[in-house]
C-alpha cells in the first residue's frame, strides 16, 4: 500500500492497518504519553506511522504518517530496522 492510499483511509482504518501490517520499530515518550513508531511495507520503500494515545479518549490513534527521514531523528537512538 502506498502512503497516499493509507492517508485516504479513515483514522480507524489507518490504525487497524498499522496494527495488522505494521512492523514495530521503536517507542519514545512525550511527557507521560508513549508514541510508537511502525514501518508499513509497500512495493517500494514503504512508509512510517506514529501511533499515540488520545488523552481525552484514552485510545490509540494514528498521529502522523510519513516517508521523510526528518521525523525519524526523534527515534535515532532507538530504531532497530528489521533485517
Amino acid at each position: 500500500m502506498l502512503l497516499f492510499d493509507f492517508q485516504r483511509f479513515s483514522p480507524l482504518l489507518q490504525l487497524a492497518h498499522v496494527l495488522r501490517h505494521g512492523i514495530f520499530l521503536a517507542q519514545r515518550w512525550n511527557g507521560e504519553s508513549g508514541i510508537t513508531l511502525f514501518h508499513c511495507d509497500d512495493k517500494g520503500r514503504g512508509f512510517f506511522v506514529e501511533v499515540g494515545t488520545d488523552a481525552q479518549w484514552e485510545q490509540a490513534v494514528v498521529l502522523r504518517s510519513f516517508v521523510s527521514g526528518r521525523p525519524l531523528e526523534d527515534y535515532a537512538h532507538e530504531v532497530r530496522l528489521p533485517e
